[in-house]
């Protein structure tokens, strides 16, 4: 399970990697801040998993242990964008996580929510934070 597990996310992350490379000028905040913070909140009753860029540009994966969850980063000056993902399994369908994603104290773009699907799992991942 832990194998595939991490397979989801490295397949994850390397799709918002793909998906994520063009600069978009309206979601990123009008400001120089390399801190971002994850706040994720919600209902669900299963476990999650998250993977997302480090400080030195590198990927951690953890398990969500309680919601709600906080991950504060500040990035060193050579990294160029951030992401992060996660994945939902062992939950009840229709139960929600929500991410706000925050940059120097300014959220960025809408939360995001998610609901997880008839099976109770989720898989999602926000575009790349562009430094």
């Amino acid at each position: 399970m832990k194998i595939m597990t991490k397979a989801v996310i490295a397949c994850l992350m390397a799709f918002t990697m793909l998906a994520s490379c063009k600069k978009d000028e309206d979601k990123k905040p009008n400001n120089t801040s390399r801190t971002l913070r994850y706040e994720v909140s919600g209902n669900f009753t299963g476990t999650i998993y998250t993977s997302y860029t480090n400080s030195s540009g590198g990927t951690n994966a953890n398990e969500v242990i309680t919601l709600p969850w906080i991950k504060e980063i500040t990035f060193s000056n050579n990294i160029t964008a951030a992401v992060i993902g996660f994945v939902g399994t062992g939950g009840t369908a229709g139960q929600k996580v929500t991410l706000v994603i925050k940059r120097g104290g300014t959220q960025v773009g809408a939360p995001l929510e998610i609901v997880a699907e008839a099976t109770g799992s989720f898989s999602k991942a926000p575009g790349a934070i562009v430094f």
